[in-house]
């Protein structure tokens, strides 16, 4: 039986939640900050300070650690440990890995965000056995990862999966485009936390009776919430956003075919307003049969993903060494 523990992180737009694993891939706790509370004085100075609070809160000793895994958003780089780009966080060709070696003292292993969410659901979520995998991770913004012949597969430039660029809409793609923040593709501005917030917020400035300070305290939770509870500016904005959603599934699908589509992430929490749906669409409009399930570890996928990365390498440098 393997011994020791691994650290991982998921570092996302909101949030960044840190967890500490037995080598079996049992949870031992997990801790959570605001990202763009630290994003200025810097994210993974937090993320040491929790971790080191947690695994002693938890009686772990560091030396025990065998190593860190950590999914963050962006393009990145694995091998090197690069994040080309992530306007969330304000980083631009950051060295991640050697940064977060440099603050942990144990090795980092790093990946983009929804690839790590990807190998989660592999590993030990709802697509475990599955070869030819599609996830669609819709949490702050939206993203893809794409698991084809049992392989990640990132692209010439490591940006594959940026489905958040895609474009479901004639006049955006003749260039009356505008994004709603910075960085942020057609479908990221269309679906995903941000963009339902952003697109309830502006309907309600159109109807007014409602302070700027109330509009600028709202989230796609509380839209969520407002649907359930009967609200038909809310109910529209979500069925937009899953109307370019489901155009894009159904598009990676037909390009791909694989066995399972996965949707995951924070707002897939809110999955029935939008399983159906998506279901139903891929059924009428691609020519096989895919099946479709919301991830199997929620908004954790890339929390356990990280943890499949650091086994994976664990594993491989055990091969190698012993190979001289």
């Amino acid at each position: 039986m393997e011994k020791g523990y691994y650290l991982t992180a998921d570092i996302g737009g909101t949030n960044v939640e840190t967890a500490l694993f037995k080598a079996d891939g049992t949870m031992l706790g997990s801790r959570e900050f605001p990202t763009q509370e630290f994003v200025d004085s810097g994210v993974l100075i937090q993320l040491a300070k929790q971790a080191k609070e947690m695994a002693e809160e938890e009686n772990v000793s560091w030396g025990d650690i065998v190593s860190a895994g950590i999914a963050a958003p962006g393009v990145i780089d694995p091998e090197e440990g690069i994040v080309f780009r992530a306007p969330n966080l304000k980083w631009k060709d950051y060295a991640l890995k050697k940064e977060a070696e440099e603050r942990l003292g144990v090795p980092v292993h790093i990946d983009n965000d929804v690839n790590a969410g990807l190998l989660g659901e592999v590993y030990y979520g709802a697509a475990q056995g599955k070869k030819n995998v599609l996830l669609f991770m819709v949490g702050t913004s939206i993203g893809a990862g794409l698991l084809i012949d049992g392989k990640v597969y990132r692209g010439a430039n490591w940006a594959s999966g940026e489905v958040g660029h895609m474009i479901s809409d004639p006049e955006a793609a003749s260039g009356s485009f505008v994004p709603i923040k910075e960085g942020y593709g057609f479908l990221s501005s269309k679906m995903g936390g941000v963009a339902i917030a952003h697109h309830y917020r502006e309907g309600k400035r159109l109807e007014g009776g409602v302070s700027e300070e109330d509009l600028n305290q709202l989230r796609a939770a509380d839209v969520f919430q407002f649907a359930e509870e009967g609200d038909k500016l809310a109910q529209g904005t979500i069925r937009e956003g899953i109307l370019h959603m489901g155009i894009a599934i159904i598009n990676a699908a037909a390009l791909l075919n694989p066995e399972m589509v996965v949707i995951g992430g924070g707002v897939a929490q809110s999955g029935n307003w939008f399983l159906g749906k998506i279901k139903s669409m891929l059924e009428e409009l691609v020519p096989c049969p895919t099946e479709v399930v919301l991830a199997g570890l929620k908004d954790q996928s890339p929390l356990y993903g990280a943890l499949a990365l650091c086994q994976l390498m664990n594993k491989e440098e055990k091969v190698q060494a012993g190979n001289g």
